[in-house]
Parts: C-alpha cells; sequence; structure tokens
C-alpha cells in the first residue's frame, strides 16, 4: 500500500513539474511571436532585437550553473517555487515597461528565474522514480517543451487581437506560473538517492566537475 502511495504521489508531483515545464517554454517565446510590434512602438534596429534573444540565453546558461549547484546542495521544491514566482513576476512585468533597456533588462531577470527550474526539477525526477520508469517520467517532463511552444504560437497572435496590446499575453502568462509556484512549496521532497536500487553515497565528491571533464565520452 504505501508503494502504491508513493508512486502515485509521484505521478503528481510529475504532472505538477509538467505543467510548470510547459509554462516555462510558454513564456520564453513571448517576445519572439510579438517582435514586430515591440519593433514598430520602440523603432527597434535588427541588432537591438537580436540582443533580446542572445541576452536571454547567454545569462540563462551562466545562471544555471550556481543555480544547478544549489539544486544540489539545498531545497528543491523551494528553488523551483521562488524561481517560478521570479520568473512569472517578471514576465508580467515585461508587460509594463516603457523602454527598450527596460524591457531587455527585466527579461535577462526572467531568464535567471527559468534557469533555476530545469536543474531542480530533473533532480528531483531522478529521486521520485526508479530506473526502470525514469525515461517514462522525463519524457513526460519534457513535453512541456513542444506543447508549451505550440500552446504560445497557437495564442499569442490571438491575446494581441483580442485586448488590441502586445502587453497583454505578458500579464496572462503571469497567472498560471504565480499560482502554480504556490504549490511548489508544498512538494514534500524524497530523500537524495531514495529511487536508487543500489545505496548511493551522501559524501561530498571532491572536486566534481574535474571528474565530469575526465571522461573520455563527456
Amino acid at each position: 500500500m504505501q508503494n502504491s502511495t508513493q508512486a502515485a504521489n509521484a505521478w503528481r508531483i510529475l504532472f505538477l513539474l509538467f505543467l510548470a515545464n510547459l509554462f516555462n517554454f510558454f513564456d520564453r517565446t513571448i517576445p519572439a511571436i510579438i517582435i514586430e510590434p515591440i519593433r514598430m512602438e520602440w523603432h527597434l534596429s535588427d541588432f537591438q532585437l537580436g540582443i533580446i534573444g542572445t541576452a536571454f540565453t547567454l545569462v540563462y546558461a551562466i545562471a544555471g550553473l550556481p543555480l544547478g549547484r544549489m539544486a544540489d546542495t539545498g531545497s528543491r521544491s523551494k528553488l523551483m517555487g521562488w524561481g517560478l514566482a521570479a520568473w512569472s513576476g517578471l514576465t508580467a512585468v515585461n508587460g509594463l515597461v516603457g523602454s527598450f533597456w527596460a524591457f531587455l533588462i527585466v527579461r535577462m531577470g526572467v531568464g535567471i528565474g527559468e534557469a533555476s527550474y530545469a536543474p531542480a526539477a530533473n533532480s528531483l525526477i531522478g529521486d521520485l522514480f526508479p530506473a526502470h520508469r525514469r525515461a517514462r517520467a522525463m519524457g513526460i517532463f519534457m513535453l512541456g517543451l513542444p506543447l508549451g511552444l505550440l500552446l504560445a504560437f497557437f495564442t499569442i497572435g490571438w491575446l494581441v487581437k483580442a485586448f488590441d496590446s502586445w502587453r497583454a499575453p505578458f500579464f496572462i502568462a503571469a497567472v498560471p506560473g504565480l499560482v502554480l509556484a504556490i504549490f511548489m512549496f508544498f512538494i514534500k521532497e524524497p530523500k537524495r538517492g531514495a529511487a536508487e536500487s543500489v545505496q548511493v553515497s551522501q559524501e561530498r565528491v571532491d572536486r566534481p566537475i574535474r571528474r565530469v571533464l575526465a571522461v573520455p565520452t563527456f
């Protein structure tokens, strides 16, 4: 009975993680869809438009390293909760700004918030599901990527037209993210290595980055 209860709880948490991943990719896709109205309002060059995506990507990649380390050592539910609240809140702020540079800075903040999610979620899934179910769980989790993009491309243009403003999608997208952030804080985390059939050592690994880089296939 306990195992079936734990399995059901793991699938519920996975569904929550999937939804958050879906809105992760939904939120980050908004500027790409409404870039033309933004260009016209602020009279932007192609170079400035390119900076928006480039700055987001660089910040997302760099911030992922320390945030991944935090996921290894701290509370993953809190990291995901605060990260989700941050990127959703800043997504709404993107709809309020009045200049290109303010939009760019806020967008970089969104990148930091979103960078907190994937490392923590992947780590949590590894502890929720045993090896023979983990690939399936990861497949469901990663469905958030294409479905988030699909939802964005099917709805963002309609929202802009319905509200006659390119800012509307930013406000609307922030709402489900903020609601999901609350649920993240209530996730009861399993013990690290709980889903492994072999006991995992909890000792600190010396120079982990160097050890990973020493693997020839890596």
